[in-house]
């Protein structure tokens, strides 16, 4: 009886820390039948013919990689940040986090969202990844999501905290995970402005922020803003890295 391989999906990521969600998704990739491969920018060999590609998430993308959108600049009452950090404690420890750009982590990315693209690979962003690959095509980002959410407390947990809405009667996202709401969780403080011409989006919070990007022709690119390998336990979220091994031994 021949034994067939399973696709090799590589996971990119940062050379310090990321570990957890490194686990996570590998995790993910297993469970639905295939061989995950972590990259770094320390690790990057130049080897890019993976059967899959994923883009994690992690740090701020540098300015010099995406088109910024305008937006007003907000000031948000004392309450509502004291909210934000008694509600959500990742909240509060961003406050005393150091802001760092990884650009040798964005160049490694830009070149597997490129051979992906080129070579009809499946190609799935996760939170940051979703943003450079929309970047990377020529669409533009907000550096903060707090003026689109003004005084709504803004929601950073790895639990399935915000709901996320279609914005079209078909989409990948809809057949891949059904029709109903998604419950997701948020761990950003950048999103997608306007998509890049060849992609679309067709779901969004309900404060109205982007949250899944979608190429126009192709049914291999697929953008998340949130964190669907920690949601392992809910059935929606595994159906993305099962639909991102069906096309990899496609």
């Amino acid at each position: 009886m021949t034994r067939v391989a399973k696709p090799k999906i590589a996971i990119t990521g940062p050379n310090k820390s990321g570990t957890i969600a490194w686990l996570f998704t590998a995790l993910n990739i297993r469970i639905t039948g295939g061989k995950p491969v972590r990259v770094t920018p320390e690790t990057f060999d130049g080897t890019l013919d993976y059967d899959g590609v994923i883009i994690g998430g992690g740090s701020d993308i540098h300015p010099e990689h995406f088109i910024k959108e305008d937006s007003p600049s907000v000031t948000r009452s004392f309450w509502t940040q004291l909210k934000e950090c008694l509600l959500y404690p990742m909240e509060l420890m961003s406050h005393f986090s150091s802001h760092q750009y990884d650009k040798d982590r964005d160049d490694m990315e830009i070149q597997f969202i490129r051979y992906a693209l080129d070579n009809n690979l499946p190609l799935l962003g996760i939170c940051r990844g979703h943003q450079l690959l929309n970047a990377e095509l020529g669409g533009s980002m907000y550096e903060s999501t707090l003026p689109l959410l003004k005084e709504n407390a803004r929601i950073r947990s790895p639990f399935p905290r915000k709901t996320v809405l279609y914005t079209t009667n078909d989409s990948l996202i809809s057949r891949i995970a059904g029709d109903d709401p998604l419950k997701v969780n948020a761990i950003h403080s950048q999103a997608v402005a306007k998509p890049a011409e060849t992609l679309k989006v067709t779901a969004k919070e309900e404060a109205g922020i982007n949250q899944v990007i979608e190429s126009k022709n192709s049914d291999k690119v697929l953008g998340v803003q949130w964190h669907p390998e920690y949601l392992f336990y809910m059935k929606a979220h595994r159906k993305i890295f099962s639909w991102l091994i069906r096309e990899a031994i496609k």
